[in-house]
């Protein structure tokens, strides 16, 4: 009871007790924020929206199909096959919005310079139609990646880890920033 007793010992006890609660605070506040926003990536926000990450499959897919198509045309090592399949494959095993970014970029690209080398060929007309389908929803589907609200929250999660209390207590609760999908 000594220790108690001196109020020195007693008064850092105090101010342990109040850092810790307040770290508890901020984590018990911020961490739903950022699974939130995260939400937003992997299940989008309800409104019929499957997220990034939906589109991201679906555009995968699309990309596949492509290959199929161009398939029947060239030989399955032809280097414009080649780089779909790596660049879905890389897309597979990226992790962080930010590598999927970059790796979704190269996705699309890849899947348009075949679509170029099928555009010289002589295609019958139900494959013409299906390449004319897998580009429109790889187009519409970057196009509702570009609508979609994930980099908003993602941003408005970020700036509230600049602002006092969490800029000092959320690093020490273990929070960190959320990668944009740029």
């Amino acid at each position: 009871m000594d220790v108690l007793q001196n109020r020195i010992i007693a008064g850092f006890l105090c101010l342990l007790i109040i850092i810790a609660s307040s770290v508890v605070g901020v984590a018990s506040t911020l961490a739903p924020m950022r699974a939130q926003a995260q939400r937003v990536f992997y299940v989008g926000e309800g409104r019929g929206s499957p997220g990034i990450s939906g589109d991201l499959s679906v555009i995968s897919a699309e990309a596949h199909n492509v290959t199929v198509i161009a398939g029947r045309y060239l030989v399955a090592d032809y280097p414009a096959i080649t780089r779909v399949h790596q660049a879905r494959s890389d897309l597979q095993l990226a992790t962080g919005p930010q590598a999927r970014y970059q790796v979704t970029q190269e996705l699309i690209s890849a899947t348009h310079t075949l679509r170029a080398t099928l555009d010289g060929l002589e295609l019958t007309d139900q494959d013409q139609n299906l390449l004319a389908g897998c580009m429109a929803e790889i187009q519409g589907r970057a196009s509702l990646i570009d609508n979609n609200r994930y980099n908003q929250v993602a941003f408005g999660f970020n700036q509230s880890l600049t602002r006092f209390p969490a800029n000092i207590l959320g690093p020490a609760a273990g929070i960190r920033p959320l990668e944009l999908f740029e």
